[in-house]
């Protein structure tokens, strides 16, 4: 049962990774920084993954036989989310690779967005400066650019990010198995 665990846990990471690519690539081609400055567009991203973690680990629970516990739960959302998040990463490395402009075109982007809220909000130029800071020093395309360091940082960030989920999602799904069950038809007994 322990390897069909892992193997429908991989499985139903690739699908989710999959799906969460898919996106990135759409809203890349619809607008390459929409997904930095539209806070709606990592919002649904995140609930839709949410969901599918949701969905599929009660499909892997129904496939090993109805029951699982908490620690079979949280592994099996654990794989699945270490799947998402590399997937991600490497897609995301990629994309930047590929298109060298970007950082910068977001890091711009991000910096007229966060400006433009800010003076929304009443402050002064003197506030909005101090408060765009990384976006004019080069801190942010810096965190932005593809480099080794940058992606084990995007590593380590999404898996912690991930394994809560992960803990909150399996304390919802996980089922134990009736404490007395007859032979015939597992009904519980009273």
């Amino acid at each position: 049962m322990k390897q069909l665990l892992y193997n429908l846990s991989f499985r139903n990471g690739l699908i989710i990774g999959g799906i969460s690519a898919l996106f990135t690539i759409i809203f890349f081609f619809i607008n390459p920084v929409i997904q930095y400055t539209n806070f709606v567009v990592p919002i649904l991203s995140l609930v839709i993954v949410i969901a599918l973690l949701v969905i599929l680990a009660i499909d892997i629970r129904k496939r090993i036989g109805g029951f699982w516990s908490f620690g079979q739960a949280f592994l099996s959302l654990f794989i699945m989310s270490v799947c998402l998040v590399v997937i991600g990463l490497v897609l995301n490395f990629i994309i930047m690779k590929l298109n060298p402009t970007l950082p910068q075109r977001i890091n711009d982007a991000l910096a007229d967005t966060m400006s433009q809220r800010l003076e929304k909000f009443g402050m002064d130029q003197t506030q909005i400066d101090d408060s765009t800071k990384m976006y004019t020093d080069g801190e942010f395309i810096a965190k932005l650019e593809p480099s080794i360091f940058n992606e084990l940082v995007g590593l380590g960030s999404g898996i912690a990010f991930y394994t809560v989920i992960s803990l909150i999602i399996a304390a919802c799904v996980k089922k134990t198995p009736p404490l007395f069950a007859t032979e015939a038809g597992n009904e519980t007994i009273e």
